[in-house]
Formats: structure tokens, C-alpha cells, sequence
């Protein structure tokens, strides 16, 4: 197949998925076959899922309505490995059902044939700050710290939640509390034998000290968002919109959830946790919302865990670059970010915050 046969396939592929998705629209919103797409913004933000702002408009009644809408569409590869569209759906529906500020879901699609699904969102107006953007997107240091005060309550209303009523069927069933730390060791020290091509030392001896101390968590279980940070939350009027990318949520130690928050590839050397709140007001509101708070020893194995696998998943973003799998530069420059993760192990083992 040459070059302008695979353009051609693709352009097509394209077509069919916008023609799809408007045929949806049109039924989910009641627009008896009047709803057109208007824009369609394909956006590059994020490694996982293709993303879009899709604009349309149709005739409800006598009145021209429009709207926007995100949607996620299965990638082709990417580094979660199994985007579930009927996944993502259940847990939105799953949180929102507990009262977290997440969009509503409007329409999707499960592949079938091998196609690729998807889901579109009712889009959350906001801003969403990145770890780099945070302090000049909310100048003010007193309203990043209510922002992260209200991180803290989403976050444990979120870990409250009994997980064996959820109704999540699609995560399997719940692990039993003492044992998240080992099925999270050897989730990812499996992953990381895959695709290493030169053993990490530095990796080699996190692997080993976290399966040593797995005992070390917290002893409770909750559902978990897993990238519960800046850059997946919108934030309107000094406080959260909207909790996005929930695509690798699960069953595990709430206290992961808290970890990643507060990881150091996400704050630099600032002592504020995602550049808004230090530790301990963070966990004193958690505690006062949740009725519980983590201890140290906990913190300190999910800490050495987030750094972890966040080196490893940058390995995997090489692999599939390297693969063919992605052909995006973005995949190919996570290479010099394995760096950051092993970079904070080292200073964080030379400062005895692990390893004894």
C-alpha cells in the first residue's frame, strides 16, 4: 500500500468516526436528523486517548440550539494499553453517583469488528492548569491553597465510597486491603521487565525495597482515580469543575491517590503538592472530610511506588514509539522524563526517605 492509499484510509476511517458520532448526537439529544457538526478541534494534549472539542448544532422545536462537546476516542496504541470506552462510562457514572464534579457522559460508542469506540462529554467550562502553568494561571497564593483544600475533600469523598457496592463489575473484584501493595508492585515490575532494554539500577533496588516492604500500605481499599493531580482537574471560580481521565482508576490504597498528588515530578523542589497546599493542612482536611488519614510509612511506599512506575510508563511511551505503535514526537521525548522519576529516587534514597 502506498503513501496516498494510506492517507486516503485514514481520511476515510476519519469520516466514518464523525459521521458516527453526529448520527449519535442527533439521537442521544432528540434532534430528528437536523444536528450538524460545526467544528471539530482534535487536541494534543494528554498520552492516552484521542481527544476533541466538537461543536454542533441542531433544531429542538422551533429553536436553533448549539453546543461543545469533549470526546475521548480509542488511540490505536497507547500507554494504558486497554482503553474500555464501557469502562470509562461506568466510572463516570460511578462517581458522579457519589457526587463528584465529573461530565456527564452524552452519548457513546463500544467497538465492535475492531473498530475503535468512544464517548462524548458534556464540556466542563474551565481552565486546567498544569503543574508548570498553576502559579500563573491562579497568581494568587491563598486561593491555590483553597483549591487544594477542595482537592483534598473531592479526594476523600471519593476514597468514602464503599467499593463493593459501586457496581463496577468492569474492574473485577475488590483486593483484599493488605494485598494492594503487592498486586501494584508486580503489576508494574512485570511491565518494566517488558520493556527495559538495560536494566536501571536505581529501579532494579525500588522494585526490590517495594516488594519488601509491601506490607508498609495502608490497610484500606477504596476506588482510586490514579492521576488525581493538576492537569486532569478543570477549575472554574477558585475551585474544582470537573475530574477528567479516569481511564486507569481502580481498587487499591486511597493512599496512592495521595501519593501521586504529592509526587515531586509534579511540584519540583516547591513543598506545596501539586504547587498548591503543603502535606499536612492537605491531609488535615482530607482527615476531616474522609475520617482518616494515611501515616507515614504508608506515604513514604506509595511515594517510592508513584516515582516508580512513573519511570517505567515513560518506558513504555519509547517502546511503543519505537514499535510504530504511536508516531508522535511526544511519545519518542518521554525518554528524557524517565529521568525526573529516577532523578527524585536517587535524591529521595540519598536523603534516607527510603531504603533502610
Amino acid at each position: 500500500m502506498n503513501a496516498t492509499q494510506t492517507d486516503a484510509d485514514t481520511s476515510q476511517a476519519s469520516s466514518d468516526f464523525l459521521d458516527e458520532l453526529a448520527a449519535a448526537l442527533d439521537r442521544e439529544l432528540w434532534a430528528n436528523g437536523s444536528l450538524t457538526l460545526t467544528d471539530v478541534d482534535r487536541r494534543g494534549e494528554g498520552n492516552s486517548w484521542e481527544t476533541y472539542l466538537v461543536s454542533a448544532a441542531w433544531t429542538a422545536g422551533d429553536e436553533r440550539s448549539s453546543a461543545t462537546y469533549a470526546v475521548k476516542r480509542q488511540p490505536i496504541s497507547g500507554i494504558v494499553g486497554d482503553y474500555d470506552v464501557a469502562r470509562e462510562v461506568a466510572l463516570l457514572d460511578a462517581a458522579a453517583a457519589i457526587g463528584m464534579r465529573v461530565p456527564a457522559v452524552i452519548a457513546h460508542s463500544v467497538p465492535a469488528d475492531g473498530g475503535r469506540g468512544w464517548f462524548a462529554m458534556e464540556k466542563v467550562e474551565g481552565q486546567v492548569p498544569m503543574p508548570n502553568t498553576v502559579s500563573r494561571i491562579i497568581p494568587d497564593a491563598e486561593t491555590r491553597y483553597r483549591l487544594g483544600l477542595d482537592v483534598a475533600r473531592e479526594m476523600a469523598r471519593l476514597h468514602s465510597a464503599d467499593p463493593h457496592v459501586m457496581n463496577l463489575p468492569a474492574l473485577g473484584s475488590v483486593p483484599d486491603p493488605g494485598d494492594t501493595g503487592k498486586l501494584e508492585n508486580d503489576k508494574w515490575e512485570r511491565v518494566y521487565r517488558e520493556v527495559v532494554d538495560i536494566p536501571i539500577p536505581v529501579l532494579d533496588l525500588a522494585f526490590a525495597w517495594l516488594d519488601h516492604r509491601r506490607d508498609a500500605v495502608s490497610g484500606r481499599v477504596a476506588l482510586v482515580h490514579n492521576d488525581f493531580r493538576i492537569g486532569n482537574l478543570v477549575v472554574a471560580d477558585d475551585g474544582i469543575a470537573g475530574v477528567l481521565d479516569w481511564e486507569t482508576a481502580h481498587f487499591s490504597d486511597p493512599t496512592a491517590d495521595i501519593a501521586w498528588f504529592a509526587q515531586r515530578t509534579s511540584r519540583g523542589r516547591s513543598p506545596l503538592l501539586c504547587k498548591l497546599i503543603e502535606l499536612e493542612p492537605f491531609l488535615d482536611e482530607y482527615e476531616a472530610a474522609g475520617g482518616w488519614r494515611p501515616d507515614r510509612d504508608a506515604l513514604t511506599w506509595w511515594a517510592v511506588q508513584s516515582l516508580t512506575k512513573t519511570a517505567v510508563g515513560c518506558l513504555q511511551a519509547v517502546d511503543i514509539y519505537s514499535r510504530g505503535e504511536r508516531d508522535e514526537l511526544r511519545y519518542s521525548n518521554m525518554a528524557h522524563s524517565i529521568y525526573y522519576s529516577i532523578g527524585w529516587l536517587g535524591n529521595m534514597l540519598r536523603d534516607g526517605e527510603w531504603g533502610q
